[in-house]
């Protein structure tokens, strides 16, 4: 697994977090659970896109360089 796949994955893995707190939220009923789960997943896919757009721009910029 290369850099870009590693730091991609970890913010998968953030979405996911918030995914299980938001479920778990649900199943045990519990409103602050809820909205918590909500707020992490909603970070988690905002950092994945802009880390994802990020590598993608900065790869664009080495190919361009070489």
């Amino acid at each position: 697994m290369n850099d870009r796949q590693k730091v991609l994955f970890r913010q998968l893995q953030l979405v996911i977090l918030g995914l299980v707190i938001f479920v778990g939220g649900i199943l045990a009923d519990h409103q602050a659970f809820r909205i918590i789960g909500i707020i992490v997943l909603i970070l988690g896919i905002i950092r994945y896109y802009s880390f994802w757009k990020l590598l993608k721009k900065l790869e664009q910029d080495e190919d361009t360089e070489a």
